[in-house]
């Protein structure tokens, strides 16, 4: 059983960035809310001027004039589909298909993300990397990371993601305890980027050295050489 984000594009007849009746509007919530009841969902009225939303099972829909939208079992799409099709107050169009969510549990999710952890790290690192030591990264770091290896799941469907932002947070301070970051106060706020080879006390071997060594191996192999082409000694009588 897979769940995705599906959007189902509708037309409204009497919506245009706003009702143009009350009677419209009106007559748009009840048989719309009527085509999902009749599949087996149940409806609950929209509150504060939002919109009515169904659920049945693990699913749910946003009812909105412009688009019936949430987490369904993709099994139902095409069901919703020729049901929505019958609707009279307005015209469905196109069902557009998005983010896939698995039955995760928080304790899952976390031997996934700890399972990619040296992953997760060569990227931080990577994004954290700047042209020089005396630029700094400020804007959220630790939430786009975690945003990049998010996994959508059905306990989280508005996707506050608690879980993969606070490995992200840890993992990033575990590397700046370990000088594999560097943070400063910037006049823009907190900034952080990766340690310079320097700043971790990896030096590299002077290009001076190399060559000297070079040529330390070329003297021994031409001495070698010479050696081996001069002619014996005659003893002397």
């Amino acid at each position: 059983m897979a769940y995705r984000k599906v959007y189902f594009r509708i037309r409204t007849d009497c919506y245009n960035s706003g009702w143009s009746s009350d009677a419209g509007r009106a007559a748009f919530e009840e048989e719309s809310r009527q085509l999902f009841q009749a599949l087996g969902w149940t409806a609950a009225l929209g509150c504060n001027g939002g919109c009515d939303t169904v659920t049945k099972d693990r699913q749910d829909l946003y009812l909105h004039p412009d688009s019936f939208s949430g987490v369904i079992d993709e099994a139902n799409i095409q069901s919703l589909q020729e049901q929505l099709s019958k609707a009279k107050t307005f015209r469905f169009y196109q069902a557009d298909c998005y983010e896939e969510y698995q039955n995760l549990s928080d304790e899952a999710y976390l031997a996934e993300l700890e399972a990619k952890r040296d992953e997760i790290t060569d990227y931080i690192l990577k994004k954290c990397r700047t042209k020089r030591s005396n630029l700094y990264i400020v804007d959220p770091v630790a939430t786009h990371i975690a945003k990049h290896f998010e996994v959508c799941r059905l306990c989280d469907k508005d996707r506050h993601n608690k879980i993969g932002n606070q490995f992200v947070a840890e993992l990033m301070e575990q590397l700046i305890q370990r000088g594999r970051l560097v943070t400063a106060k910037t006049s823009y706020g907190e900034g952080i980027r990766t340690a310079t080879n320097k700043e971790r006390g990896i030096l590299r071997q002077p290009t001076g050295q190399m060559d000297g060594q070079i040529a330390m191996e070329n003297q021994k192999t031409d001495a070698l050489k010479k050696k081996k082409g001069r002619n014996p000694t005659t003893p002397s009588r």
